[in-house]
């Protein structure tokens, strides 16, 4: 079982005189947005008195709704024509700047969120972003800032909020779910596993980067030994950019598995806190999963696991980069967005992917 090692806490300098009021550019895709919710909850934990805004993407906006420590939610979208987005800007930094915000936080790191945290008007300011830009930040970041390829993402991001007097532990916080979550999620996973089954596996078969993607194919073949071997249907997780992908699993697996509907992200986060294992790529699934608690079985392509695998919790990672001669070294592949051989990913078996899920399924019966 491979497990990432934490990297060492980043000093914390004392806190900030006279924090009533926090804003966080945290305009990210789903997995980096849930790796933003520990360093948020530590800034609340540092300032309590303080009223924490954050400024989300509109397809990740439900990370940090009904988190107690978040008192607002922004929704911004980064599309549209460049006259649209010029708008777009100065109608956030307009709200922005009626939040009086003493402390803004850029956690996505972007020239344009590093220039608001000046335009805003805050007294301190820090962020992600290393470039020419972060020349708009007056909060010095620790001696070793965060670079895109070392260490987990949240390790990253505690660093650059530790110049703010935050202490923020390398921990997953939980997504917010309602009981009417909770209710809806048991009652999908009733009507499709096999009741005489203690165990809940889930498949993600979804990724935005194709390099990061198992085929279908593969997942279909797990499903049916993974089936056989516990008594109980997979569930396939259905993506609404990728609807066939599930469909092809299901195929694949001669109706071993059965996919869900597309769910919203609080009813998906429901279903993976009641799963006993999810296998699933580098994606933003396997950090809401890994949020909620479940073991993983991570199909890392290329990047190194040490990068999204979590210690805390049972998880086994499958990865074979010396399966492609173009891997110059280093933990990320530098051409791991535009990569279509996907050795590195194709590499990994379904013998050896069914036996690390049954060996976490054991492990769970076992406690």
């Amino acid at each position: 079982m491979k497990r990432s090692g934490a990297r060492d806490e980043p000093e914390t300098r004392p806190p900030l005189p006279e924090v009533g009021s926090i804003l966080v550019f945290a305009c990210n895709l789903l997995g980096d947005s849930v790796c933003r919710l520990p360093a948020i909850a530590a800034a609340k934990r540092t300032y309590p008195e303080s009223r924490v805004a954050v400024v989300a993407d509109p397809a990740s906006r439900a990370v940090f709704e009904g988190q107690a420590f978040v008192a607002e939610v922004r929704a911004f979208a980064r599309t549209g024509t460049a006259v649209a987005q010029a708008r777009a800007w100065w109608r956030l930094i307009a709200w922005a700047r009626r939040q009086r915000p003493d402390l803004v936080l850029d956690l996505y790191g972007s020239k344009r969120t590093a220039v608001a945290t000046k335009l805003v008007g805050a007294r301190w300011r820090a962020g992600l972003h290393r470039g020419w830009a972060a020349r708009w930040y007056n909060l010095p970041a620790p001696s070793r800032g965060p670079v895109g390829s070392e260490g987990h993402m949240i390790q990253m991001v505690n660093q650059c909020v530790a110049p703010a007097g935050i202490s923020a532990e390398f921990v997953y916080v939980p997504l917010a779910i309602s009981e009417a979550d909770r209710t809806a999620a048991d009652g999908l996973i009733a009507e499709r596993v096999h009741t005489g089954s203690a165990s809940i596996i889930v498949l993600n078969p979804g990724a935005r980067v194709e390099a990061k993607r198992w085929a279908p194919e593969r997942f279909g073949r797990l499903a049916r030994r993974v089936a056989d071997a516990v008594g109980a249907r997979p569930l396939v997780i259905r993506s609404p950019d990728e609807e066939g992908l599930a469909d092809r699993v299901v195929q694949a697996s001669g109706e071993a598995a059965v996919a869900l509907p597309v769910l919203s992200l609080k009813k998906l986060a429901a279903v993976l806190a009641r799963a006993s294992v999810l296998v699933s790529g580098d994606t933003g699934v396997l950090h809401v999963g890994t949020a909620m608690g479940v073991p993983a079985v991570i199909l890392a392509g290329p990047n190194h696991p040490s990068l999204v695998a979590y210690p805390r919790l049972p998880q086994v990672a499958l990865y074979h980069r010396d399966a492609c001669e173009e891997w110059q070294g280093g933990p990320v592949c530098a051409h791991h967005n535009t990569c279509r051989t996907r050795r590195c990913i194709d590499a990994i078996t379904v013998a050896e992917a069914a036996a690390a899920v049954m060996e976490l399924v054991r492990l769970g019966q076992a406690q």
